[in-house]
C-alpha cells in the first residue's frame, strides 16, 4: 500500500468538511498541551513562591510537585482519550466504505458513558503494555552503563556489548508494539463488541508488518507537522490518511478469512460471513486506495 496513493485518496474524502474535521481532530492535541502547560504553570509558582531549587523539579522529592504531576497526568488521560476516541469515531464516517452513519452528535458521542469508559481502559492499559514493554530496555541499559563505566576487562566488555545489544533490542521491541497501539482508537471504533483489553491486544497482530505504512505516512507529514501554521492541517491529513489504511486493513483481513473459509481452512472467531458480492466490494476498495 503506497503512502502518496492514501493521502491522494483521503484528502479527496476530506473535500467540503475538511474545516470542521480538522477542529475535531485537533482537540486531543489541545487537550494534551493544555495539561502540560497547566503542569508547567504549576511548577513555576513551585519555584517562584515555593522556594523550591529547580534541580528538585527533576528529582521528584516534593510531595506538591508530585501531586501536580499525578492530577495532571490523570486529567489529561480522562480529557485525551474520549476525545481521540471521538475523533476516530467522526473520520471512520469519512473514511468508510460504505458510508459509516453517524448516530450521535460529537459531543454525546464524547459523553457516552461506553466512550468514556473503553476509551480511557484502552489508554490505560496501552500505558502498563507499554511500561511493561519498556522495562527491558531500561534494565540492560542501565546494566551496560554500570559494566562499561567501571574497570573496562575482557569480561566486562564482553557483558557490556551483550547488554547494549539487549537493550536496543528491547528498545525496538517496545517501539514496534506503540506503532501497533496507534490503530487502538480506530480499532475501538471499528470493532465496538470488543472489550477495551481485546482491542488492545488485536491491535499487536492487527499491525504486524503494517507499521511501515504509519511510518511512511508520519514521513511524509512530518515538515509540515513542525511548524505551527501547517500542524493542524497536516494532523487532520495524516489521521485520515491512518483512518482509511484502517479500513483496507480490516477490509484485506475480512477478505482472506473468507477466502480461507471458503477453501475450507476454518475461519477465526472474529470473521463473519462475506457474500460474494461484498468480497468483490472489498476488493475494490482496497484496490482503489
Amino acid at each position: 500500500m503506497k503512502a502518496r496513493e492514501l493521502i491522494r485518496y483521503s484528502a479527496g474524502l476530506l473535500r467540503g468538511r475538511r474545516a470542521r474535521t480538522m477542529m475535531i481532530c485537533i482537540l486531543p492535541l489541545g487537550a494534551e498541551l493544555f495539561f502540560r502547560f497547566a503542569e508547567a504553570a504549576a511548577y513555576s509558582l513551585l519555584l517562584y513562591y515555593g522556594g523550591t531549587e529547580p534541580i528538585r523539579l527533576f528529582g521528584g522529592s516534593s510531595p506538591v510537585q508530585l501531586a501536580v504531576a499525578v492530577i495532571c497526568t490523570l486529567l489529561r488521560w480522562i480529557t485525551a482519550a474520549p476525545l481521540t476516541y471521538a475523533a476516530a469515531e467522526r473520520l471512520y464516517s469519512v473514511t468508510s466504505d460504505p458510508p459509516y452513519r453517524l448516530r450521535r452528535t460529537f459531543s454525546q458521542s464524547l459523553l457516552k458513558k461506553r466512550t468514556l469508559r473503553r476509551s480511557i481502559s484502552a489508554l490505560l492499559w496501552t500505558k502498563v503494555l507499554g511500561l511493561l514493554a519498556l522495562a527491558p530496555a531500561v534494565f540492560f541499559g542501565v546494566t551496560a552503563y554500570g559494566v562499561l563505566g567501571g574497570k573496562t576487562g575482557p569480561l566486562e566488555v564482553f557483558l557490556g556489548v551483550n547488554a547494549v545489544f539487549l537493550c536496543m533490542a528491547s528498545a525496538y521491541i517496545w517501539l514496534s508494539l506503540k506503532l501497533s497501539f496507534t490503530a487502538v482508537p480506530y480499532l475501538l471504533v471499528r470493532f465496538p463488541g470488543k472489550t477495551a483489553f481485546r482491542t488492545v491486544l488485536y491491535s499487536v497482530g492487527f499491525m504486524s508488518g503494517r507499521k511501515r505504512v504509519m511510518i511512511r505516512l508520519i514521513a511524509l507529514y512530518l515538515p509540515r507537522l513542525l511548524t505551527v501554521a501547517g500542524l493542524p492541517s497536516a494532523l487532520t491529513g495524516l489521521k485520515t490518511a491512518y483512518s482509511l489504511a484502517t479500513d483496507i486493513f480490516i477490509k484485506e483481513d475480512e477478505y482472506l478469512e473468507t477466502d480461507r473459509a471458503d477453501s475450507g481452512l476454518g475461519k477465526a472467531a472474529d470473521a463473519g460471513k462475506i457474500s460474494s458480492r461484498k468480497k468483490r466490494s472489498l476488493q475494490t476498495a482496497a484496490d482503489k486506495a
